[in-house]
């Protein structure tokens, strides 16, 4: 599959970012392989995420980046740090499973 010019691929599902390891290659899994077929930058978690979570978190990277035009680094930044207010402010739990799951990894412009 070309993927050649796609901005960003975002794998919303739970465990995305995880692969096999393969000694003096890195990791084997679908980061690798949408970044070998030309996404520029792969949005993954690397754990079981929680369905109402990843629902909050993606609507604020999402607004981040295309509302306001901030960079991939300040989309994920500001997606993860309005998870984390969210539960606060709904005095839910604050560990990390439930606002650290994503990353970024590629170009973070």
């Amino acid at each position: 599959m070309n993927l050649d010019g796609l901005e960003w691929a975002v794998l919303s599902a739970c465990d995305t970012g995880l692969g096999e390891i393969h000694a003096g290659e890195g990791v084997f899994g679908l980061r690798r392989a949408f970044q070998l077929a030309g996404a520029q930058t792969v949005i993954m978690s690397l754990w079981q995420v929680d369905d109402n979570s990843t629902r909050l978190w993606m609507q604020e990277l999402y607004r981040a980046r295309f509302v306001r035009g901030a960079a991939t680094s300040e989309a994920v930044r500001s997606a993860t740090l309005a998870a984390l207010a969210n539960r606060r402010a709904s005095h839910l739990s604050t560990h990390p499973l439930y606002w650290a799951g994503f990353l970024a990894a590629g170009e973070w412009r």
